[in-house]
């Protein structure tokens, strides 16, 4: 049928310039129609093939994107920026030598063309992160004020292993502006081990990143104690308490003249209490020795400890220490109250708790400094009073206290009536396990990483770009099996945001800690069950994504519980797995051993005893160097389960054969893979090379094997 497009030169340009209008409106069904009537008057229109193989990009026609671009091309081969629309779609194909030749043709075309950033993309994901570090300076060059051209240099400089130069870039890139991927990359890259410039702008930088959870809080933790430990301004306090560990010091000593408004003012001190567990054991002893010293000042009775001296706070020293009081108290939360007390303390905290529920009945004002360091000791949720605090005006800081110990734990008990059972529970040790969970879920977490959002299909060629893809489909169905307290099924239902998450859990108490944080983050994709992995069979459903980390390894018969998942994989299904090492975890395992023959009990009592004996001891330095030290809860889970085995990389590798699971590798640091490459001469490590490469390091797998395996089958 002849086009009603009149064949001349100003026809066609009317009708290109109300296509555009209509496509940059996003009315693309509008504008293609437009554009396909100037390629029926004029087949061999650069600019319509174009613009309609931009929309059959947009739309998923990936086939026929690229014809009209390749047609493009051979029509017009000196324009630069047809090259260049070509390689980014070679490149969503996955056709990364493709994309790279268009690129390079686009920037042969015009040297001063912006293809350099997108070439530097996909030498970065073919693994060539020496030559895409130069295209992204040359990026940067041409322009300056190139954000993403600054981001991707930081993380080809990763790639390489240059942490100290990553970092700096991403900072560079920060000045410019602050896309979240770019927030995550510097989170990511300052919790990996850079050097950390010691400058108050790099402090409030990472007190941002903790904040506002640009990562995982807790994986911020260890670079922000560093910054905090280092500063000048805080060392002298804790030195001072360190010298005297474990005698507490009087308030007057530890704190002096200007201590207190000090640590108020410190942002970064702040951003960590508030956000992640303190795990390291001279800021512990310091943190401890403040809280000490704040209940002395709000008391007025002197040294707790030896009972010498009347040391009454001088006005408004309190109100100076507020901000650091309420941080302090939301860092106890947190830990689950581990910090170790003196009798005459403990004595002391209960007596303020008690004058602050006579002085509420009493419609008497507390000040809000005496509300944070009773919180410090003890939930305000526990507190008779509680509901009539949080109807009080105070300020925002204590206010966020009052949220953290009152309020979320009155939605956290709302929603245990609400939890679906799918299974039941029997299994002996399965009730054990539910036990410990109920009375110790864990973590208390405030945020959890950030998740651009990603196809899964995506996710699993990143992480093995040699796995069969074929068959996945647009909308997973997902199982995070052994959920705890959501955070790692929250992140991957926004980062698969087109899934259907299932998440389970034994512990009733966990789920409803999840469910509330869910709700709060606004995740609608995800649905949460209590439910025993040992009964799963009796769920009746498949999926496509099982996810089951640091699970398996507490069942009674962990084989028999990845059976019972792997029934429900999907055919070609993917699943990822956590498993306890066996050489990473000997010293805990005789820690373990020294917890039985001491008969240290699994409560708050039994746990602080023992951690003050294995912190005494060299022989456990590996223990009381782990983040899940530094919690009551963790504690309990990493020294004290009711029930935990081990593995070897050989006998991972055994149980996925006898399931007829494909085993498609580990997921690792980059840099430990680059290791043990490395030891092969460039080769890619299969088990037998990680296991020798794990008895040369035995704290590679200090947290437990990460794995994937997939189902055969699908299409």
């Amino acid at each position: 049928m002849k086009s009603p497009l009149a064949p001349d030169e100003r026809s066609l340009r009317a009708a290109l310039q109300a296509g555009m209008a209509h496509h940059d409106a996003g009315r693309l069904a509008e504008a293609e129609a437009i554009y396909r009537e100037v390629l029926a008057a004029f087949p061999d229109r650069p600019e319509a093939l174009v613009l309609l193989g931009d929309i059959a990009h947009r739309t998923g026609r990936s086939a026929e994107a690229l014809e009209r671009l390749e047609h493009a091309v051979r029509v017009n081969p000196s324009a630069a920026s047809y090259h260049q629309q070509l390689g980014m779609v070679l490149e969503s194909c996955g056709r990364l030598a493709e994309a790279e030749r268009a690129y390079r043709k686009a920037l042969a075309a015009n040297g001063g063309n912006p293809a350099y950033l997108d070439l530097g993309n996909v030498l970065l994901a073919q693994g060539r992160a020496d030559e895409a570090v130069a295209a992204y300076r040359r990026a940067i060059a041409q322009r300056p004020a190139e954000v993403a051209a600054r981001n991707n240099l930081g993380r080809a400089l990763e790639a390489q292993g240059r942490l100290d130069e990553a970092l700096g870039a991403y900072r560079e890139a920060l000045a410019l502006g602050e896309p979240a991927e770019l927030r995550a990359n510097f989170a990511r890259c300052a919790a990996r081990g850079a050097r950390l410039p010691a400058d108050e702008p790099f402090r409030a930088l990472l007190a941002r990143a903790l904040d506002e959870a640009w990562a995982r809080p807790a994986d911020l933790a260890r670079p922000a104690i560093a910054l905090i430990r280092a500063d000048a301004q805080l060392r002298r306090p804790i030195e001072a308490a360190l010298a005297a560990w474990p005698a507490r010091l009087p308030a007057t000593e530890l704190f002096g003249a200007s201590t207190l408004p000090a640590l108020s003012r410190h942002a970064l001190l702040l951003a960590l209490l508030a956000n992640a567990q303190v795990c390291d054991a001279g800021l512990e002893h310091f943190l401890t020795a403040a809280r000490h010293a704040l209940l002395e000042l709000a008391a007025g009775t002197g040294d707790l400890a030896s009972g010498r001296g009347d040391v009454a706070a001088r006005p408004g020293e309190l109100a100076e220490g507020v901000d650091f009081a309420c941080a302090l108290a939301r860092q106890c939360f947190l830990n689950d109250y581990l910090f170790g007390l003196t009798a005459p303390e403990a004595e002391r905290a209960a007596a303020l708790a008690q004058e602050i529920e006579a002085a509420v009945a009493a419609g008497q004002t507390v000040p809000p400094a005496r509300l944070a360091i009773a919180a410090a000791y003890a939930p305000l949720g526990t507190l008779a009073c509680a509901p009539a605090l949080l109807e009080r005006d105070g300020p925002a800081v204590l206010h966020a206290v009052l949220v953290q110990q009152v309020e979320a734990p009155r939605l956290e008990r709302e929603q245990l009536s609400g939890i679906a059972r799918r299974t039941a529970i029997r299994d002996e040790v399965s009730l054990e396990v539910r036990r410990q969970y109920e009375e110790s879920p864990y973590p208390r977490w405030v945020g959890c990483a950030p998740s651009e959002p990603l196809a899964f299909d995506a996710h699993v060629r990143e992480l093995f770009p040699r796995a069969p893809l074929a068959g996945l489909p647009a909308q997973p169905e997902i199982l995070v099996a052994g959920c705890g307290t959501g955070q790692e099924s929250v992140e991957i239902a926004r980062r698969f945001p087109a899934s259907r998450v299932l998440a389970i859990d034994l512990s009733a108490a966990s789920l409803a800690f999840a469910m509330r944080k869910s709700r709060e983050l606004g995740v609608a994709n995800l649905e949460y069950a209590q439910a025993d992995i040992m009964e799963i069979g009796s769920l009746g459903r498949t999926f496509d994504f099982i996810s089951c980390v640091g699970v398996l390894h507490h069942l009674r018969d962990p084989l028999a519980g990845w059976r019972a998942l792997a029934a429900l994989l999907a055919p070609g299904g993917f699943m990822q797995v956590g498993l306890y090492s066996e050489i990473a975890r000997r010293e805990i395992a005789a820690a373990r051993d020294l917890i039985a023959a001491r008969g240290y009990a699994a409560d708050a009592e039994g746990i602080r005893r023992c951690r003050e004996e294995l912190l005494a001891s060299p022989r456990f330095a590996g223990v009381t160097r782990l983040r899940d030290f530094y919690g009551l809860h963790e504690c309990r889970d990493l020294l004290f389960h009711v029930e935990e085995h081990r593995y070897s990389l050989p006998q991972v590798g055994e149980m996925a054969a006898s399931l007829d699971l494909e085993f498609l590798g580990l997921v690792v640091d980059p840099a430990m893979r680059r290791r043990c490459a490395t030891r092969l001469h460039g080769g890619e490590p299969d088990l037998a090379a990680w296991d020798a490469f794990e008895r040369d390091f035995p704290e590679a797998f200090a947290g437990m094997y990460l794995f994937w395996v997939r189902k055969p089958g699908g299409t």
